[in-house]
């Protein structure tokens, strides 16, 4: 009986996810240079782009509270345009992305007017593809949150396979390849994007997206059916600091609560 194929048969498999993301960030830059400027410039303007405050809800309130019948079907005009225009945007950019991860797998130098031109092509199929997964992992947030993150995880390779030359998948083929392909390394998925990204604060999060998918989508490939190595330590570090931080912070507003009662009372 022939002896089973193992993961150390796959020397290339990297379960680190600071080097999953560094190695795909160094070859992003190397062969999608346009690409990898353009989401860089684009991560460090959506940091910047949250101005909203409650103050502006408050204004905002009084403003609509008067509105009149007619101004109020003009606003839900205006507004259902301006979501689609935003849809067909995020969209657009979010499959210039994908394609570009998808060609990175292969090792093929990428153009930014290229990634332009097939992402527009195939715009509304990845729109469908974005609205699939988006309920999907609605409906998986209903069961305690929990499992919609994960299942939000399972699905990120799904753009990389809708764009996959090689496969050709659409809608909820490509979302179950991305299933398939995380199966047994969810966590190093999440933890290959999140490391990164807590580093930097988020500052570079598109750039991070499209250089993890690309590895990990290929090194999953590679490995095929087989069982894949356990998730790296610095994974489940990764995972459980943002559970640990917000731990640390209600204590510390536990005890500043408590604190500022006991000088209260000592005071009085």
């Amino acid at each position: 009986m022939p002896a089973k194929k193992t993961p150390s048969s796959h020397p290339h498999y990297e379960n680190n996810p600071f080097f999953v993301a560094s190695n795909g960030i160094t070859l992003l830059f190397n062969l999608a240079r346009g690409v990898a400027i353009m989401l860089l410039v684009l991560s460090i303007l959506s940091l910047f782009s949250n101005t909203w405050s409650p103050s502006d809800s408050d204004t905002f309130m009084q403003v609509v509270n008067n509105w009149t019948v007619t101004e109020w079907i003009l606003a839900v005009g205006s507004a259902s345009v301006i979501i689609l225009a935003v849809i067909m945007v995020s969209a657009l950019f979010g499959g210039v992305s994908a394609y570009t991860s998808a060609q990175l797998v292969h090792s093929k130098n990428v153009e930014l007017r290229e990634a332009f031109h097939e992402a527009f092509d195939s715009l509304w199929s990845y729109i469908w593809l974005q609205i699939i997964i988006t309920v999907k992992v609605l409906l998986w947030t209903l069961l305690f949150i929990i499992p919609g993150i994960i299942m939000s995880v399972r699905y990120s390779l799904a753009g990389v396979a809708f764009f996959d030359e090689k496969k050709q998948l659409r809608g909820n083929a490509a979302i179950k390849e991305s299933v398939k392909l995380t199966r047994g390394a969810w966590i190093t998925t999440f933890a290959s994007s999140a490391l990164f990204n807590m580093l930097t604060f988020g500052a570079i999060n598109g750039v991070v997206s499209a250089a993890v998918n690309a590895v990990l989508y290929k090194q999953f490939n590679e490995i095929g059916d087989h069982d894949k190595p356990a998730a790296h330590w610095l994974s489940w570090v990764t995972l459980f600091l943002p559970a640990v931080f917000i731990g640390i912070v209600i204590l510390v507003l536990i005890a500043a609560a408590i604190g500022i009662g006991l000088a209260g009372g000592h005071f009085s």
